[in-house]
């Protein structure tokens, strides 16, 4: 089966149509350039530098004015805080530095104390070395006088003399 295939004189006819058309397209494009490229020639830019100048004379005044004020409101306020900061601070400071010297105090007799009632261990060692050898002679002495009664009597009368 064999299809239907164009002819060749029928390619070449809608090959030539499409030139035609693209060509057509061509020159309206090319019109169009042309025709803004003149309106654009026939625009006069016209700039008075004076006036310029002038907007930008003011912008700068206008806004040099505005930093003057912002920088007076910013002074202010600063000062304000400044005092009240110091009125505070001042205040605040002296107590801490009080505060600070009692606590200084407190731990300087603190330590103080604690050295001076610091018992050395092998004084403490002493201590209770002789405490047991006064009650060895202090049961001594207790069981002496149970053994001797007349002794005890004597004892007792030369204390109450005493």
């Amino acid at each position: 089966m064999a299809k239907n295939q164009p002819k060749l004189t029928d390619m070449t006819e809608i090959l030539l149509q499409q030139v035609i058309q693209l060509e057509q397209t061509i020159k309206q494009s090319e019109k169009a350039h042309l025709e803004t490229i003149e309106e654009l020639s026939n625009i006069k830019v016209t700039v008075n530098v004076a006036e310029l100048r002038q907007i930008e004379k003011e912008q700068r005044q206008r806004l040099q004015d505005d930093f003057k004020q912002f920088n007076r409101e910013i002074t202010k306020n600063n000062e304000e805080l400044l005092k009240v900061h110091k009125a505070v601070s001042s205040k605040r400071l002296l107590y801490l530095i009080i505060l600070n010297i009692f606590l200084f105090l407190i731990t300087g007799f603190s330590l103080y104390m604690a050295v001076k009632n610091t018992i050395d261990k092998s004084e403490y060692e002493l201590i209770v070395n002789e405490k047991a050898k006064l009650r060895n002679q202090l049961e001594n002495v207790n069981q002496f006088f149970i053994e001797n009664p007349k002794t005890t009597k004597f004892f007792k009368e030369w204390s109450q003399k005493q």
